[in-house]
């Protein structure tokens, strides 16, 4: 297989954003290992990152709720492969090793949060009628507030999915609708906002994903056009495999790491098996101490 003298030179680095200073591990001088997962629904993937032979005092900097981004290639051409934030951290001795394995989800995860006062409707206001000091008045009164979010009538899908996102702290790399429907009756939010957020963005056809980090919401079959075409020059080392599933039919695909390949991505393939434009709906990067590869399907 003839590869392009691009692809040498791995290069590794991680950042977490520690209090006091960014920590950075990279492969010059540390063994870094990766697994980062991507797909096209709006659950957060979760991914690994594994560093060995850390000191403790370093080891306790690293922290829960820290954002760290992974950034992986070659010397004359890397870029990230996601963002997030750590769920946990956990060390362990293998033979000789100190392994320190940091588990993180990619952007923010959003499903707990449920519509609270702040945000929820006010209190409905009544009056009613009381003697005071031998004359009749009207008295305000206000019923138990209830924990819903009213939209009135005619209110368009473009005006809710920003109201939440904005509620939720959600800051979206791209909004953009193949119908911005509109609720005659008005719509309701209840419970958990994230379950409402998506069920408003399918009722316009489109989905709610991340892409290294940052969320999109648009079709399903839009990408983003990564120019870039796979072949063995490029990277493809073996050729790939149909497949046929409720979702369409497709590939799989495994290549030397890539960091263009994410969700979405729209790739030209050259291949024995596989040749024209393709939108990557899943996959993962990673380097296990040995593979440093991308492996993903396209449809």
């Amino acid at each position: 297989m003839a590869t392009s003298p691009l692809l040498y030179g791995r290069i590794i680095k991680v950042t977490i954003d520690a209090p006091g200073g960014h920590l950075t591990f990279t492969n010059d001088d540390l063994e870094v290992r990766f697994e980062v997962n991507f797909d096209d629904d709006e659950k957060p993937n979760i991914s690994t990152v594994q560093v060995y032979n850390l000191t403790n005092q370093t080891i306790n900097k690293i922290q829960k709720n820290q954002n760290i981004t992974v950034v992986a290639g070659y010397k004359s051409d890397y870029g990230v492969l996601t963002e997030g934030k750590i769920t946990s951290v956990a060390t362990k001795y293998s033979g000789v090793d100190k392994i320190t394995t940091i588990t993180f989800k990619e952007g923010t995860d959003y499903s707990g949060i449920k519509v609270t006062p702040d945000v929820a409707d006010p209190a409905k206001k009544y009056y009613v009628k009381k003697r005071i000091k031998g004359r009749t008045v009207k008295v305000a009164k206000y019923r138990k507030q209830t924990m819903q979010i009213t939209f009135k009538n005619g209110t368009t899908a473009k005006q809710i999915i920003t109201k939440l996102t904005k509620i939720l702290g959600i800051k979206l790399a791209e909004l953009s609708l193949p119908r911005n429907k509109v609720y005659k009756n008005g719509y309701k939010v209840n419970g958990q906002i994230e379950n409402n957020l998506v069920e408003v963005v399918k009722d316009c056809g489109a989905s709610m994903y991340w892409r290294r980090g940052r969320m999109v919401i648009r079709s399903i079959k839009a990408g983003d056009d990564e120019r870039f075409s796979l072949n063995e020059s490029t990277g493809l080392i073996e050729s790939p495999e149909s497949f046929d599933d409720d979702d369409g039919k497709g590939y799989t695909v495994r290549c030397l790491l890539q960091h263009r390949i994410t969700t979405a991505s729209i790739i030209q393939l050259k291949s024995s098996t596989a040749n024209g434009t393709f939108r990557v709906r899943s996959g993962k990067h990673y380097y296990d101490g040995s593979d440093f590869l991308s492996e993903f399907e396209v449809i």
